[in-house]
């Protein structure tokens, strides 16, 4: 009998100690696919355990110096497989991805960054899986829009319009439309998004734009170095319009049109224009 129990008590460690082991290794070796997820992954706390990255990724610096898996239509399936990763990452769906996944045996993950509030979600999901720092982030960038907000201190909502796309000299451009995270920042700081009623990036036309007569105008060039002469036809460009020229901006930061790790510094620099 106590031969028995002995032996009942050490399956009963080894069950726990190989519990234990699991929980300690699952999920350590992500493969993340997406700038905005790599980035938030490591704002709150879990860049140690990403494996690799997309082409795309390049913040924080660190994140260069890790293995590249390809981008999101081509992703390298072998070079992903070869790092043994425990879970799979993306931005957006990648069917091939998950495929994959479903052949490693281990789990793939789709998170969305349209909006500010697919960005919380993406922060609950990964606290709610790993103990994420999520809330935190969520603190700091909720107190910040705050005091953005404070520093506008506009009593009646400032609009702006926020240009994405725009090739010299022509008559259209894509704009940031209601549904996008943009939309939802200027919401956050008193302002409001001048955009059609519907689509997430529209299409308009410079009459278009006249008729909704925006306060600001806000050109994003991410990463763009012939900055003076961008801002220079930038500006020629609205003037004839009939826009002032104190109400004309452009963005160049490679990290304006990116969702992840830095939202507050895109929410001041849009601040900026606005003040």
């Amino acid at each position: 009998m106590k031969t028995v129990l002995l032996a009942l008590i050490l399956i009963l460690l080894l069950s726990v100690s190989c519990r234990s082991i699991e929980k300690a290794t699952d999920d350590t070796r992500f493969i993340v696919l997406g700038p905005s997820l790599v980035e938030i992954m490591f704002a709150i706390g879990l860049g140690d355990r990403v494996a690799a990255v997309d082409r795309y990724s390049e913040w924080p610096p660190i994140v260069q110096e890790l293995p590249s898996v390809g981008g999101y239509v081509d992703p390298s399936l072998e070079r992903i497989s070869s790092l043994s990763p425990t879970s799979i990452h993306i931005s957006g769906s990648n069917p091939v991805l998950h495929e994959l996944a479903e052949t490693l045996g281990i789990p793939c993950y789709s998170y969305r960054f349209d909006t500010l509030e697919d960005v919380f979600v993406t922060l609950d999901s990964l606290d709610a899986r790993y103990g994420a720092d999520a809330a935190s982030y969520k603190n700091e960038l909720q107190s910040r829009l705050d005091s953005l907000q404070y520093l506008l201190g506009n009593t009646e909502p400032i609009s702006c319009m926020i240009v994405v796309y725009h090739e010299r000299g022509s008559s259209s451009m894509t704009i940031a439309g209601r549904n996008t995270f943009f939309a939802d920042l200027l919401s956050a700081m008193n302002c409001e998004i001048k955009a059609p009623a519907v689509g997430a990036w529209p299409m308009i036309s410079a009459e278009g734009v006249l008729e909704m007569a925006p306060d600001h105008i806000i050109c994003l060039y991410p990463g763009r170095t012939d900055t003076t002469s961008t801002i220079v036809s930038e500006i020629d460009f609205w003037v004839e319009l009939g826009f002032e020229t104190s109400r004309i901006h452009c963005l160049f930061e490679p990290y304006i049109m990116i969702p992840g790790g830095r939202l507050i510094e895109i929410a001041e620099r849009i601040c900026s224009c606005l003040l």
